[in-house]
């Protein structure tokens, strides 16, 4: 039995144990329910007939975490409830939480539904500020936000920038909250697996379900190794190579600092999502935007896992790779030496809030010891959590591209007479909206060698590492609104320019 888990988070005092009693009291009056809590202040605990509670001092979830799920295991087991509250204590990482709560045997039995934040600091800015990773943790994993304040705009706007998806609520909202803490909403995955049923029902009625599930699995299995080793060589780096390293080797100079951010992208084999956390930290530390934006852009494209991938889905085409990285370096110098002309005034978020890390979305998790063993565990974890959110958007690339195939095989003959220019904009498009792993599109990009030419297919494979929707959503952590949209824009334009400029001349020859 799985027992679903509403999780209340926010510094002491902050009222988590006041919005207990009320869920309690107001809603919860007829349900069974076990309240675990890491913190107690100064409001105790409802007595409320059907509800019993547990306690863990902040030393106990410290010294011996495992034991504590443990404890709370043996505790559902015996006596299982309808829901469990948690109250998280918010001096504490919310990775511990999710070492004890989404691991291990804690996991077939607890599911974890809402993360709630709650807060009723008027200074709520400077204090995340001070907290520094431990709130932006929180913050980062919450859906809904419950702050005790009528005149919350200020405080919501903190929120927002470190959890865009963020749902935020006043007290004096109570039924809009509630309404929102008793919808249980359709996921993004529970969507696809709908539109994948209905496509496999329209499949079989058309005697296309084996040919279909074969195509899919063949590129699934085909695309998964390079998975693999992308996000572990990623998750190596993020661990073992420090940012400041990094930073310390990029020279000042306009030219060397390109030829050095090309260079640095071949040899750092970082995805898309890596790159962006080092961008930041260079342009934190004063290398020329124009060397850091090269960087970010140019190294999910031409790094040796890409390359490999791109070799073995194109059955080691070098014209292919050539041209894949050619334009790639190309488009990321061009949009690099844009910023050499009206330098923007702010990059990154003033904000003190954004201040206490390294990293936004993926932020920074301190190994428990700094021992060998502890950093390989963190590289695993991070590898681990890399995969299976890269994964999703590897699934739904391939899903696409096989109903493309199946679905609409007119498009396979000569792309179905598309201009070449529109072809180019449409793969452009479908990168950015399926936001592939680099070290895993080129299988995708494959299975449409008949749909689309080469030429169409190199703006698939340059412009989506380079900018796509995780992207943006990591940039609008760090990074000014203005910013974001003028690096998007010239980006576009770049490739745009410079992969179609290559198809109308042919494509360099290249037959798939």
């Amino acid at each position: 039995m799985v027992t679903p888990a509403w999780v209340v988070t926010g510094f002491l005092d902050s009222g988590k144990t006041t919005l207990i009693n009320r869920l309690i009291r107001e809603e919860l009056s007829e349900q069974e329910v076990l309240v675990i809590q890491f913190e107690r202040g100064d409001t105790p605990l409802a007595e409320v007939e059907g509800v019993r509670s547990l306690y863990y001092s902040k030393a106990e979830i410290e010294e011996s975490p495992y034991a504590v799920a443990d404890s709370i295991y043996e505790e559902i087991q015996k006596d299982p409830a309808e829901l469990i509250l948690i109250e998280w204590n918010g001096l504490e990482h919310f990775h511990r939480f999710e070492e004890m709560f989404l691991q291990f045997h804690l996991k077939p039995v607890i599911h974890v539904e809402k993360v709630i934040y709650v807060g009723d600091e008027k200074e709520l800015k400077h204090k995340i500020a001070d907290s520094g990773l431990i709130s932006m943790s929180q913050i980062a994993a919450g859906n809904l936000a419950y702050l005790r304040e009528e005149n919350a705009e200020l405080s919501a706007r903190e929120l927002f920038q470190i959890n865009p998806d963020i749902h935020v609520f006043t007290e004096g909202k109570w039924d809009h909250f509630k309404k929102k803490m008793f919808q249980y909403e359709v996921k993004s995955q529970i969507w696809l697996l709908l539109v994948a049923a209905a496509a496999i029902f329209y499949l079989t009625a058309n005697s296309f379900l084996g040919s279909f599930i074969t195509l899919f699995l063949g590129v699934f299995l085909q695309a998964l190794p390079f998975l693999l080793i992308g996000v572990l060589l990623s998750s190596a780096i993020q661990v073992y190579v420090s940012a400041d390293w990094i930073r310390s080797k990029f020279p000042k100079n306009v030219v060397l600092g390109q030829l050095f951010a090309i260079v640095a992208g071949f040899f750092l084999p970082v995805c898309d999502c890596a790159s962006i956390p080092v961008f930041k930290g260079l342009v934190k530390k004063g290398v020329p935007l124009s060397a850091a934006v090269t960087f970010m852009l140019v190294s999910p494209v031409i790094n040796p896992v890409v390359i490999l991938s791109t070799w073995y889905a194109f059955n080691g085409n070098l014209k292919i790779i050539a041209a894949r990285c050619g334009l790639g370096i190309l488009c990321a110098v061009l949009t690099g030496l844009t910023y050499l002309v009206h330098p923007p005034e702010t990059v990154l978020l003033t904000d003190p809030v954004m201040q206490g890390g390294e990293t936004y979305g993926d932020y920074e998790i301190k190994a428990l010891k700094d021992t060998r063993m502890s950093r390989f565990y963190q590289m695993m974890g991070h590898a681990q959590n890399e995969f299976f959110k890269v994964g999703t958007y590897l699934l739904t690339g391939i899903f696409v591209s096989t109903v493309l195939q199946e679905v609409w095989p007119s498009m396979t003959r000569s792309g179905a007479g598309i201009p070449i220019l529109a072809s180019v904009a449409f793969m452009m498009a479908m990168a950015f909206i399926l936001s592939l792993c680099s070290s895993s599109d080129a299988v995708v990009a494959r299975t449409m060698a008949g749909v689309f030419p080469a030429g169409a297919l190199m703006g698939f494979l340059v412009f989506g590492p380079m900018i796509d929707l995780k992207n943006g959503a990591m940039l609008l952590g760090g990074f000014e609104k203005k910013f974001i949209i003028r690096l998007f824009v010239t980006t576009f334009l770049i490739c745009f320019g410079a992969v179609g400029v290559f198809a109308l001349l042919g494509s360099g020859g290249i037959r798939i």
